[in-house]
């Protein structure tokens, strides 16, 4: 029985702070004995008199003056510091005992906070990166989507761009750019070089003032001007050493000697933008381009007292006059976004947003894993903090001691943490081939630490706070009589340590969904078929420049002339050209017409990748013909333009009629050929995320030639074994040519999914630490149910219970834990599921395989965590177990 509560609350606002606890301690014992002896209502009045007759000497202890010796000399700053830093010491001291909770406490935290830094700094790079152009908050992108189709965030065209440039009165002035590339020569070996064309304006648009030298100049960019070029800061100090000299001398690109008139900012080192060396004025004019020729990146300076949501209305205005004007645009919108708004796509965000929640899933688990830890030290504390208590300190002490010992864990996590956080980051770099920018990018810079502080001032709070509340407020008097180390909070304690446990379990359970939905859908990606056989074939891309293949018989001769050479190398069993990698890359879509047809509105609209091909490639890669003829060397230039389509642009487009010996036309322009189809070929997959065949159309490459191909040759050995013979066939057709991108198609897949397998490691990496911090959570529970139950389990064991039952009990308590926290977990997970499908692909929303699977392990996971407990409890010698009690 507890001591009358309105008499205990008297006492403690009467009596002086330093015989408080003393003196209410002494009190209770009595009334305790007096309760045995007397009876629980006589020791109540006891405790009632004691009360009201020391309400009179308390008041006049608490106020009366204190000598003048017994005043204290120092400053209440001074004391609070020394304080601090005997907590501190004390704190240090305390760990050091403790070495196994200290080490494990440490690495549990250092984890979870490494992990949340490094997913931080990738967040950072959206919300605090440093943005290529001054005064971003004003600046807007513009870009073009077409729902019909699929296509969001496209560029537009140059005379849409020209059109929005008159019309649009929401912008200062509107910039655009476009990706270039070219050899340069003269220096050494020939080298391609990367960079951007763009309008004369974009500089003091983005009003980014250039390192060294000048910018563009308007008559630079007009049709026919001088060819100038400004270098990349980086591109400068690799090549120039960031000498000043280099301003003013030439630079020969493509053949064409180019003066530098400046070095541009290093600010626009941005993402994408941090590839380009070199930047060339955009010099066009309204005929040079079509409307479905989409290249153009553009942006616009908000004209003052606009804001981005005026701008966009106005943008959604002229795209839909556009789309009315002209056929090209049709079904076409447009849409302006700030600059940061639009940094990253839907997707993107979502996938974001789901790191940031797995994360803290992981931080909150790792945290409930310490607190229950603490919790179980408290154990051994107990005797400790009574002891403290009775010698006069206060309870808000004894809290304050015991997180200064939380926060110091902590601290040594965060410098831990930060360590794994850039080695996180180094490995997605590594996953990813240094191909994806945005893990570049992502730096332990200012914001990042400033996190990682905050987690490190939180967490002790958030995992240290209740074990220190619940140690701190043991009964001092029963704990010091009893001489006990397992109080430890008693039932209210095993309470809160299950609950924790359950909070894991359900925690780790929607991690894991969240990993294995992933899992699942790239492992479905995986075993679809291609369509083509990708083993085996070497891919070496090239750019031939227009100064040196100005026509397009130097372009056919040139390709046609380097596969002959690729099929006299040895190990090579055939070779052939096309304008890109079906299957493993994205192929540029156009618009086509039938023949005969009137386009419709509905989602079948007319459009389809569209390659070049030489003649025998499809036969190369595999692609069965189904009907009709393949592309053959008499499709020549001269002869009638002919095209094949894929099974799935059959069906779409001329469902149960004979497209072969129909005709249509890619393009909108009445000068555009009428092609011929003559066979149909087999499907192959996607390289989108649903993998779905997108209907294909392939010409003859002699018919509609590039510059840019890329040459295939099929081999009998290990194609990255014939590259370096490959790279010399083609310098013994044009020895100036640049050779930097030579890869397999199963390494140019691999690359194009780098960015997915990095972001499914972080998420299995993340489901898999859930999953152990779970286990070791329910595992610590069910040992200290043990050790609290090991009186009952012993009387239990004395009396002739079977050990199987004993098991069983044990394990049944944990399962109750399981249970809750699985039922919380699945309900969840099933919410999250919903939030994901649209990254899913071949699997449902409720996935059973997932929702079956993940339950299933993590029940296995926790009956072994419950089992060793459970042993333990049967392996207890009854009598000793029984003497120690």
């Amino acid at each position: 029985m507890s001591t009358p509560p309105l008499s205990r609350r008297l006492l403690q606002l009467t009596l002086p702070p330093d015989y408080r606890e003393q003196q209410l301690g002494d009190l209770e014992e009595e009334f305790r004995h007096r309760s045995k002896r007397d009876g629980p209502a006589a020791a109540a009045r006891w405790y009632r008199r004691q009360a009201l007759g020391s309400v009179a000497p308390a008041l006049q202890t608490r106020f009366r003056p204190r000598p003048r010796h017994a005043r204290p000399t120092h400053t209440r700053g001074s004391n609070t510091m020394e304080t601090v830093l005997q907590d501190f010491r004390y704190g240090v001291r305390s760990l050091m005992k403790s070495p196994s909770f200290a080490a494990v406490s440490t690495i549990t935290l250092a984890l979870a906070i490494g992990v949340n830094t490094a997913i931080f700094s990738l967040v950072s790079v959206v919300i605090f990166s440093d943005l290529p152009m001054g005064d971003a908050e004003t600046v807007a992108l513009i870009r073009s989507s077409n729902p019909y189709v699929g296509h969001e965030r496209e560029p537009l065209s140059y005379p849409d761009f020209v059109d929005l440039q008159q019309q649009a009165s929401s912008f200062e002035a509107l910039t655009a750019m476009e990706g270039a590339g070219w050899i340069l020569t003269g220096d050494g070996a020939p080298q391609r070089v990367q960079g951007n064309r763009v309008t004369a304006n974009l500089m003091e648009v983005w009003r980014l003032p250039p390192a060294a030298g000048r910018a563009f100049l308007p008559e630079e960019g007009a049709p026919g001007g001088p060819n100038v070029v400004m270098l990349s800061s980086g591109f400068w100090r690799r090549r120039y050493g960031s000498s000043p000299d280099a301003i003013g001398s030439s630079i020969r690109l493509d053949g064409i000697e180019h003066t530098i008139i400046g070095v541009a900012s290093p600010k626009i080192e941005f993402a994408d933008l941090a590839e380009a060396d070199v930047w060339a004025p955009l010099q066009l004019g309204t005929g040079d381009r079509t409307r479905d020729e989409r290249t153009l990146f553009v942006a616009g300076r908000l004209a003052p007292g606009v804001s981005g949501g005026a701008a966009a209305e106005e943008i959604a205005r002229l795209g839909q006059r556009l789309s009315e004007a002209y056929p090209e645009n049709e079904d076409w919108e447009y849409r302006s976004q700030l600059v940061r708004e639009g940094l990253i796509d839907d997707e993107a965000k979502l996938i974001l947003t789901l790191l940031v929640l797995s994360v803290g899933f992981v931080l909150l688990i790792a945290c409930a894993n310490v607190a229950n830890m603490l919790l179980a030290r408290a154990t051994t504390r107990s005797r400790e903090m009574a002891v403290r208590s009775a010698l006069g300190a206060r309870r808000v002490r004894l809290v304050r001691q015991l997180l200064t010992e939380s926060f110091i864990v902590a601290a040594v996590s965060a410098l831990a943490g930060l360590f794994l956080a850039r080695a996180i980051l180094n490995l997605m770099v590594w996953i990813t081939a240094g191909r994806e920018e945005f893990f570049i990018m992502a730096e332990m810079d200012e914001h990042v630490l400033a996190f990682t502080l905050i987690v490190t001032i939180l967490a002790p709070i958030i995992f240290g706070l209740l074990p220190a509340l619940r140690t701190s407020g043991d009964d001092v008097a029963s704990t010091i009589k009893e001489g006990s180390v397992r109080s430890g909070g008693g039932r209210k304690s095993a309470r809160l340590r299950s609950f924790l446990a359950a909070g894991q379990v359900s925690l780790a359970l929607m991690a894991m969904v969240l990993a294995v939905l992933f899992v699942r859908t790239v492992m479905v990606t995986e075993q679809e078929e291609w369509g083509m056989d990708i083993e085996g074939v070497m891919t070496v891309q090239v750019e031939l420049p227009e100064s040196d293949y100005g026509d397009d018989g130097a372009i056919r001769q040139f390709y046609l002339d380097a596969a002959s050479r690729f099929s006299s190398v040895a190990g090579v069993q055939a070779a052939g050209f096309a304008t890109g990698r079906p299957s493993v890359e994205n192929g540029p879509v156009r618009e086509f017409e039938i023949e005969g047809r009137v386009a419709g509105h509905d989602l079948e609209r007319s459009m389809a990748d569209l390659y070049s091909v030489s003649p025998g490639f499809l036969e190369l890669m595999g692609v069965p013909l189904m009907r009709g003829r393949d592309i053959g060397v008499q499709d020549t230039e001269a002869a009638v333009p002919v095209v094949l389509v894929s099974d799935e642009a059959a069906t779409r487009f001329w469902g149960d009629d004979d497209p072969i010996g129909q005709r249509l036309r890619v393009g909108a322009a009445e000068t555009d050929p009428w092609l011929q189809v003559v066979g149909i070929v087999a499907d192959v997959r996607s390289s989108g995320d649903d993998l779905r065949p997108e209907p294909t159309l392939y010409v003859p490459f002699s018919q509609r030639p590039a510059r840019q191909a890329i040459l295939f040759a099929r081999t009998s050995t290990e194609p990255t074994g014939v590259a370096p013979a490959l790279s010399a066939a083609i310098w013994e057709v044009d020895p100036n040519l640049p050779i930097d991108d030579s890869r397999t198609m199963e390494r140019v897949y691999r690359d194009g999914q780098g960015t997915t397998f990095a972001l499914l490691t972080l998420f299995v990496t993340f489901a898999l630490f859930a999953l152990l911090m779970s286990a070791i959570g329910i595992y610590g529970v069910m040992s200290y149910m043990v050790s609290q139950r090991t009186g009952e389990i012993s009387i239990r064991m004395a009396l002739g219970a079977e050990i199987g039952k004993v098991q069983r009990m044990v394990l049944w308590q944990g399962g109750r834990i399981v249970l809750l926290g699985g039922l919380l977990g699945l309900a969840g997970a099933a919410l999250l599921a919903r939030a994901v499908r649209s990254l899913m692909f071949g699997i449902s929303t409720l996935d059973p395989v997932t929702f079956l699977g993940v339950p299933a392990v993590l029940i296995v996971v926790a009956l072994i965590a419950n089992y060793v407990p459970a042993r333990r409890a049967t392996r207890i010698d009854p009598m000793r177990a029984l003497r120690q009690e």
